[in-house]
C-alpha cells in the first residue's frame, strides 16, 4: 500500500516537470518574435517590378512681358530751346506707335507724322487710336508706324512753324524728330514712304509744312485744318473771341514782337489803321495767303503725291468750311485733285477718321517697302 503511494507521487512530480519544460524550452529564441495580432492578415507581395521614374515636368516658358508698342519719347531740341522768348527749355515730347508684328520681324516701315489741335493733349489722338491701328493692321496687312509730336511747349501752341518768339518748330520736325526717328526705329527713311496729317491747327501745320516740304513729305492729309480765304480774317477773329490762349499763341507764331508785347506778339484790332493793318497782313501769313502758299509750292517742282482734306459743313468756326472749299478749288485750278471728304458735323475728325481715312489714304500713296 505505501508503496503504490509513493509511486504515485514520483509520477505526479515527474508530470509537473515535463509541462514547466514545455513551455519555457525555447523562451530565449521566441522572446524577440513579435506576435501578430489575432486579425491582421500577413500579404505576401512578389518583388516589384522596375519601373522607369517620369522626367521631371519641364516648368513653362515664362511668359514674356509684350514689348510697348506705344512709346513717349522725350528730346530736347536746339531749335526751340534757342529760339524763342519763353523760357522754353526745348523738351519735346514724341509719341510712335509700332504695327502688331513690329518685334516679329525685320521689316522696315513707312512712318506717318500727326500734329494735334491747339489746346490738344499731345498723344491724346495716337493712344486713342492705337485698337484701330492694331485692327487694320493685323493678319500680316500692310502696315506703317505713326508717330505724334508735342507742337505746345512754352507758347501752348507753335503752329509748327519757325518763329523768333516762340521758338522753330518747323526745324525741330524736320531736322531733328524725323532724324530722330529714322535713327531709332525701323523705318523706310525716303520721301516716297513719308507722310504727315494733322487735325486744325494740327491740319494748318500738316497743310502747310508739306507744301514747303515736299523733298521730306509725299502725301498729306489734313482735318478741320486751319485754312481760311484771304478776306475771312474778321469772321475768323469773331470765333477766336475770349479765346486768349489762342490769340496770344497765334500772335507769337505770325506776328512776333519781341519788344512791345508782354505776350511776344501783337493781335489786330481791324480798326483800319495801317500800322493795324500791318499787322492783320502777318495775320494773314498763317492761315491765309493759300494762292502764294501753293505758288510757292508749285515752284519747287517737287509735286506731292496725295493731297487730302476733310472738313464739316457746320463747323463753329465757320471760316474753316469755306476756307477750305476754296482752297480745294485752288489745287483744281492748278491741275491737282486732292481726296475729299465733307461731312455734316462740327470742328472735328471724321468718323472713322483711321480707318476710314488715314489709313487707306496712306496705305495707298506711299511705298510700303
Amino acid at each position: 500500500m505505501k508503496l503504490r503511494i509513493f509511486a504515485l507521487l514520483v509520477a505526479m512530480i515527474m508530470l509537473v516537470i515535463g509541462c514547466i519544460a514545455g513551455c519555457n524550452g525555447n523562451s530565449t529564441n521566441e522572446s524577440s518574435k513579435v506576435t501578430e495580432p489575432v486579425n491582421q492578415t500577413t500579404v505576401t507581395t512578389a518583388a516589384p517590378t522596375e519601373t522607369v521614374a517620369p522626367e521631371p515636368t519641364k516648368p513653362a516658358e515664362p511668359t514674356k512681358a509684350p514689348s510697348p508698342r506705344l512709346i513717349t519719347e522725350e528730346i530736347t531740341s536746339p531749335n526751340i530751346a534757342d529760339n524763342n522768348m519763353m523760357g522754353d527749355t526745348g523738351s519735346v515730347k514724341i509719341f510712335v506707335y509700332l504695327p502688331p508684328n513690329y518685334f516679329d520681324s525685320r521689316e522696315s516701315y513707312p512712318v506717318v507724322y500727326f500734329l494735334h489741335g491747339h489746346g490738344e493733349t499731345p498723344g491724346a489722338f495716337l493712344k486713342d487710336s492705337q485698337t484701330y491701328l492694331d485692327k487694320m493692321f493685323s493678319d500680316g496687312e500692310p502696315a506703317f508706324i505713326m508717330v505724334a509730336m508735342s507742337g505746345t511747349g512754352a507758347t501752348l501752341g507753335s503752329f509748327y512753324v519757325n518763329s523768333p518768339a516762340s521758338g522753330n518748330w518747323e526745324d525741330c520736325l524736320i531736322k531733328e524728330v524725323i532724324p530722330y526717328v529714322d535713327a531709332n526705329y525701323r523705318t523706310l527713311a525716303k520721301v516716297e514712304s513719308r507722310g504727315i496729317c494733322g487735325f486744325s491747327m494740327g491740319g494748318f501745320g500738316a497743310m502747310n509744312l508739306a507744301l514747303r516740304n515736299p523733298d521730306v513729305f509725299s502725301a498729306v492729309y489734313a482735318m478741320s485744318p486751319g485754312i481760311m480765304k484771304d478776306d475771312a480774317l474778321s469772321e475768323a477773329m469773331k470765333t477766336w473771341t475770349g479765346d486768349t490762349a489762342f490769340l496770344q499763341s497765334y500772335a507769337r507764331a505770325f506776328a512776333p514782337n519781341l519788344e512791345g508785347s508782354n505776350f511776344y506778339g501783337d493781335i489786330p484790332t481791324l480798326d483800319g489803321t495801317k500800322a493795324d493793318n500791318q499787322i492783320a497782313a502777318k495775320w494773314y501769313t498763317g492761315f491765309g495767303n493759300w494762292s502764294k502758299k501753293l505758288d510757292a509750292y508749285l515752284a519747287l517742282k517737287t509735286p506731292l503725291r496725295a493731297i487730302g482734306i476733310s472738313y464739316g459743313t457746320t463747323d463753329s468756326y465757320t471760316w474753316i468750311p469755306s476756307g477750305s472749299a476754296y482752297y480745294v478749288d485752288l489745287l483744281r485750278e492748278n491741275g491737282i485733285e486732292p481726296t475729299v471728304c465733307t461731312f455734316n458735323g462740327g470742328h472735328r475728325m471724321p468718323l472713322d477718321a483711321i480707318q476710314a481715312h488715314l489709313g487707306p489714304f496712306f496705305l495707298e500713296n506711299l511705298d510700303l517697302e
